[in-house]
């Protein structure tokens, strides 16, 4: 099966490049494609200054329907997601993520945190479930209705994938981590960031849970 992998990004310049060399690198990985989602920085020319294929929306459109644009501008039989402020990825990390669907051992995965810094370790133990980190078939996909989901677009996923009766392993990635939204933006600008995205992935959780008791 051929991979295709996605990086949705906004505003990453000086710590894209990582992520961009360990997808590159890694051999299960066919094509990568970097969607920059309206950054007013130099993301999307870091990215194509490394050779890959830059997909940009002209204004900022949230982490989801970059997604959407990232999903629809490749061809892949499997789909890997990333995000684009990892810290300590390799292509190693990667392989063990894509492997399991690309070799059919499992139709999803994701990855989590373990031994990298403190602050994601500890909240990925908390909710695994939303990791930015997944892979899985296209086909599941196919009639996804939720890119309007933003950042609850992970649960989201989960929940369409639970009820296709699709179950995902997790695969743990040790020493990688992430840059927490109070270092990029600051304390008070992160932290309100951070509320917001928790609020959306309430609110989907909340939608999805009600939708099942409709059922």
């Amino acid at each position: 099966m051929t991979c295709s992998l996605i990086i949705p990004a906004y505003n990453e310049a000086g710590r894209i490049a990582a992520v961009i060399r360990a997808a590159v690198a890694c051999e299960l990985v066919s094509e990568v494609l970097l969607v920059d989602d309206g950054s007013s920085d130099e993301t999307a020319a870091e990215a194509e200054s490394l050779g890959v294929r830059v997909l940009r929306h002209a204004a900022n459109r949230g982490k989801a329907r970059a997604m959407e644009s990232g999903l629809a501008a490749t061809s892949g039989d499997v789909v890997a997601f990333l995000d684009a402020d990892l810290t300590g990825v390799t292509s190693e990390h990667i392989r063990l993520l894509v492997e399991p669907v690309a070799g059919g051992a499992s139709p999803a995965a994701l990855a989590v945190f373990r031994g990298g810094r403190v602050a994601t370790t500890l909240a990925q133990r908390i909710t695994p479930m939303i990791s930015g980190q997944r892979c899985l078939r296209r086909e599941l996909l196919g009639n996804f209705t939720g890119w309007d989901s933003r950042f609850g677009i992970e649960t989201a996923i989960n929940d369409h994938l639970r009820r296709q009766g699709v179950s995902q392993i997790i695969v743990e990635w040790h020493g990688a981590g992430q840059v927490m939204k109070e270092e990029k933006r600051g304390f008070w600008a992160g932290l309100s960031a951070r509320i917001r995205m928790y609020w959306e992935i309430v609110v989907v959780w909340l939608r999805s849970k009600l939708s099942r008791r409709s059922d």
